[in-house]
């Protein structure tokens, strides 16, 4: 017997869906009453569209984090070239750029910004710090 959230246990995550389509069946079979059987009908079935949702919305958060491509690198070099962040806002417009065009989660490009050393683009305080470093070179 699978244990459940009523009889001591979670249901796991890889049996949820076929616990939840399980559920409709019986409740679609059953010779409740009506008015129960269609909001159980109701609750099952929108609870199944919420879990293809959050599948989905783990299947991009995945793909976003996931390795970075070369023409990606390339994209991502080529915007962030020669600019440097006037601002935490400025910097984080840079990130949230280049993030839609590729379909990548801002912290993933961030990420790969700092890694390729464009962090004076997409942090303020690496680009404060830049500023302050040539100011006290030019003097």
């Amino acid at each position: 017997m699978e244990l459940g959230p009523h009889n001591g246990g979670a249901v796991s995550d890889l049996h949820r869906p076929g616990a939840l389509s399980a559920a409709l069946q019986f409740v679609i079979a059953s010779n409740m009453l009506s008015e129960y059987k269609a909001t159980l009908i109701e609750v099952l079935t929108q609870a199944m569209r919420d879990e293809d949702a959050a599948a989905l919305r783990r299947q991009a958060v995945a793909r976003a984090e996931g390795e970075w491509h070369d023409h990606e690198i390339v994209q991502l070099k080529s915007f962030l070239q020669d600019r440097t962040a006037r601002s935490w806002q400025n910097a984080d417009e840079n990130v949230m750029h280049v993030a839609a065009q590729l379909h990548r989660a801002a912290q993933s490009v961030r990420s790969k910004a700092m890694e390729l050393g464009f962090g004076v683009a997409v942090d303020y305080r690496l680009a404060k710090q830049e500023r302050q470093r040539e100011s006290s070179d030019s003097t």
